[in-house]
């Protein structure tokens, strides 16, 4: 298994791919997949696998594939080929995890165990703030489908190799994009009483909208705003007429979206009346909280042999794995540790000095077997 691991994972590793453009990575996968004889559907860069059993009921598996936009400081010698992009989330052993285990099932069939149920193996382009899951669960082939219970496995540097974490119910975030625009009037640096200084007033608009956090949501309710972008202006000494805004609401409560708009739209307009400025807000709810089901929460537990388990840590952010669960397939995401201390692989996701060992991928694709043993009744 390790040998397939580490062909797999090298080999992506270094051709990382942002998301929906992961044109290389589709078609290793599906040279290996035409290698083992899987039949699969394509629905742009992903790529959904299928093995067929006794039963037209499936278990589904998913990965997601794609990079993110930063240059990699590894040591891995795999380490990127292509400038500003490197696998810094993982997904690139979650394809590697999922290609092995399908690897795995070949072994298992050719010594004459058959499946009893059929299996769904869904390579996902697109994760990293596209949503690539909802064109998947549109498309018509992944719907014809009876998938029962999906799987995946995120891989996780704040606990150890060997170790997993599994929550029932709440599990990631609910997120809303926001793009702001706030325009008041340009002048001189050396005449701010001439125009209206968009960043000052930018500045305080930030500090209102955290208000809502520490004023207007109570304490046990779990809401996080983020402004991660700011930007106006180009020379020292000019008031730019406008700036522009990105930022991220992430919360559990989703009962709570209609509120934080209209709370958002009156602090706008106030600072509209207030400052004389003129704000446009684009709110958009986007990936909706994963929310593991509890049998299979169970049956999770069941299925890590003796490995250490946490059952209470969530992710603060948000994944689009919820969109395969939009229509009541129970599904369940959990979390696989790769911290390793002595070798120094200790960063956070998202973090361009990111890496781990292949080895500890290991423990997840022996997951999906015994998954795999308990679903399927092989």
């Amino acid at each position: 298994m390790l040998n397939n691991l580490n062909t797999h994972r090298n080999f992506l590793h270094a051709i990382p791919e942002i998301a929906l453009e992961e044109f290389q990575t589709a078609e290793y996968i599906r040279n290996i997949l035409k290698y083992e004889g899987i039949e699969y559907h394509e629905v742009g860069t992903s790529t959904v696998a299928f093995i067929a059993g006794e039963s037209e009921s499936c278990i589904a598996f998913r990965g997601d594939i794609d990079a993110l936009p930063l240059t990699e400081e590894s040591n891995n010698p795999f380490k990127s080929k292509i400038p500003g992009m490197m696998h810094a989330c993982g997904h690139d052993g979650h394809a590697s995890m999922l290609l092995s285990f399908i690897q795995e099932i070949k072994k298992m069939s050719s010594k004459g165990i058959k499946l009893k149920k059929s299996l769904v193996f869904i390579f996902q382009a697109g994760e990293e703030g596209h949503g690539g899951a909802r064109f998947i669960v549109a498309d018509d082939y992944y719907k014809s489908k009876n998938i029962e219970a999906i799987f995946a496995l995120h891989v996780y540097p704040e606990i150890n190799v060997g170790e997993f974490a599994f929550k029932s119910g709440y599990v990631s975030l609910q997120n809303i994009n926001l793009n702001i625009k706030l325009t008041g009037k340009g002048c001189h640096g050396a005449q701010p009483h001439k125009g209206v200084d968009s960043i000052l007033i930018g500045a305080k608009l930030i500090e209102a909208y955290q208000s809502i956090k520490s004023r207007n949501i109570p304490s046990n309710e779990h809401f996080l705003l983020t402004i991660g972008s700011f930007h106006a202006g180009t020379v020292r000494n000019i008031i730019p007429e406008s700036l522009d805004m990105l930022g991220t609401i992430r919360l559990e409560n989703i009962s709570l979206i209609p509120f934080i708009q209209d709370r958002m739209e009156q602090i706008n307009k106030g600072f509209e009346t207030a400052f004389d400025v003129k704000i446009d807000m684009e709110f958009q709810p986007f990936y909706p909280p994963v929310i593991n089901n509890h049998k299979l929460f169970e049956l999770s537990l069941n299925a890590i042999n003796n490995s250490k388990v946490y059952t209470d840590i969530s992710l603060s952010g948000s994944e689009d794995f919820s969109f395969f669960l939009q229509d009541g397939t129970p599904g369940l995401l959990g979390l696989l540790g790769i911290r390793n201390e002595e070798k120094g692989h200790v960063c956070a996701l998202h973090n361009n000095k990111f890496d781990f060992d292949n080895e500890a991928l290991i423990h997840g694709v022996e997951f999906f077997k015994n998954i795999l043993l308990q679903t399927t009744a092989i």
